[in-house]
């Protein structure tokens, strides 16, 4: 059986020649190419109109949906289970659940501690649209082991989009329960 090749039926041309030849029809496609899509009355036309169409910087480039509604005034939420060995935060209160922007939120927490030690911080991080603000919480009544602690703080942000509450209590074992409310 004999195979055919064509490398005898081509010009005995040196590699370099070879690659600029490739290169320059490389060259030539692609310019054509640009040329024929810039040129085009067509697709010129669209590609101006969607320049033309773009969302100037000081405008929003996406539409926000509406706002999830919200419980409003005052709103307890029970909570269950902690880390082992941790405080466990069982109750908490938040009076205006949806304050008006400037005006203040009062958080209460109500926290045990069964293992024996002592609550030594307790404080509540609220996130908003643009702000974080942590409100230390302070004992108000009770125990160490079993006390309510409470604190206000102003909120001074818009929460259409993002608002969330951290709960955070840590003994003097440094075991903490954190726990996140998600409100939007």
């Amino acid at each position: 059986m004999q195979y055919f090749s064509n490398r005898d039926r081509l010009p005995k041309w040196p590699l370099h020649l070879w690659l600029f030849i490739i290169v320059l029809i490389f060259a030539l496609t692609a310019g054509s190419l640009y040329l024929y899509l810039y040129l085009s009355p067509d697709l010129r036309e669209k590609a101006l109109s969607t320049l033309r169409s773009r969302v100037t910087p000081d405008q929003e480039a996406t539409p926000k949906p509406t706002p999830v509604p919200l419980a409003s005034g005052k709103q307890t939420y029970m909570v269950s289970g902690s880390a082992k060995g941790a405080p466990k935060i069982t109750e908490a209160p938040v009076d205006q659940i949806d304050p008006t922007r400037g005006s203040s939120q009062k958080w209460t927490l109500k926290v045990l501690e069964p293992n024996g030690k002592s609550v030594k911080e307790v404080y509540v991080t609220v996130t908003t649209d643009n702000k974080k603000v942590v409100i230390g919480l302070k004992k108000v009544s009770g125990t160490e082991q079993d006390g309510v602690w409470e604190g206000t703080e102003r909120i001074n942000d818009s929460y259409d989009y993002t608002y969330r509450a951290l709960l955070f209590a840590k003994n003097d074992a440094n075991l903490a329960h954190t726990l996140t409310l998600t409100f939007r």
